[in-house]
């Protein structure tokens, strides 16, 4: 059976949970990740939700397939390794925190810039990192310092904003790399190093989606 190649965004999001473990990150209605495998998650019961509900997945963002193992929670028979992924719209603040705590692991930087459309330094800028820190920590395969993992999952959540504001991926990420004259000519990406930028471009992607803001 051939294997369909993941995208650079689903490689993201892969990397971005890689260090959950066993802190359980529910991801929508029956998805979950465990030591970064997915599987459908228990019910109210504890038994494991049927093969077909992995279909039936709402409230949540894309869905994509990748090669992993099945974890303990997920009682589904099956002949390949290829499971479906859904890529979640928004994380709670525990969920994020679970994350940050636990460390993005620093390559997360490729497929970011790989998503976005800009180059590496550019992708640590956005995070708010020089190069040569940047480099340093890829180099020894760290993980993010706390501020740019933050940043990382305020950027992953516009991203997300952005892909249901346009028709597609490509336009979703030009937009976040233009200047727009609503934030003084910076790029949204820019705009978003802070908290405060980052909720200013969450309020025009919903003009854009609702009031016709270009």
């Amino acid at each position: 059976m051939s294997s369909t190649a993941a995208s650079p965004l689903h490689n993201l999001w892969s990397i971005v949970l890689s260090k959950v473990g066993r802190a359980h990150i529910e991801l929508g209605d029956n998805i979950i990740i465990t030591n970064n495998e997915v599987g459908p998650a228990p019910r109210a019961g504890g038994k494991a939700a049927a093969k077909g509900d992995l279909n039936d997945v709402k409230g949540v963002g894309r869905a994509f397939k990748i090669d992993s193992k099945l974890g303990g929670h997920a009682h589904v028979h099956r002949k390949s390794a290829v499971e479906l992924f859904t890529i979640p719209d928004h994380l709670s603040a525990k969920q994020a925190y679970v994350i940050v705590k636990l460390g993005i692991p620093s390559r997360s930087l490729e497929p970011l810039s790989d998503h976005l459309g800009i180059g590496k330094g550019a992708a640590a800028g956005v995070l708010g990192m020089d190069r040569a820190t940047a480099n340093r920590k890829v180099a020894k395969d760290d993980v993010l310092p706390t501020y740019a993992a933050e940043s990382m999952l305020r950027l992953l959540e516009l991203d997300a904003m952005a892909r249901d504001t346009f028709e597609t991926d490509e336009e979703a990420a030009a937009w976040l790399r233009q200047p727009h004259p609503m934030l003084d000519g910076e790029t949204p990406l820019d705009c978003a190093k802070s908290g405060f930028g980052a909720e200013r471009v969450k309020d025009i992607l919903s003009a854009v989606k609702y009031g016709g803001v270009v």
